[in-house]
């Protein structure tokens, strides 16, 4: 037999208090000495610290104006 799930919901509260936990934790961290600021910064960044970033305005301008 097939059981069908629902996706859960998640409200803007529930997720604004899991970040304020996350932050608790974090700032807990720090005041043990278990993680350094920059280990930190590093682990809950998007990016790798030695990534490099670029934006092509002009790429992107004409990739706009192709669609139009």
């Amino acid at each position: 037999m097939c059981a069908i799930m629902k996706s859960p919901i998640v409200t803007f509260e529930e997720l604004d208090r899991e970040k304020r936990l996350d932050r608790a934790r974090d700032a807990e961290r720090l005041r043990n000495g278990e993680i350094t600021p920059e280990a930190l910064q590093e682990e809950n960044s998007i990016f790798p610290t030695d990534a490099v970033v670029t934006f092509d305005l002009i790429a992107h301008s004409k990739r706009l104006n192709r669609r139009k």
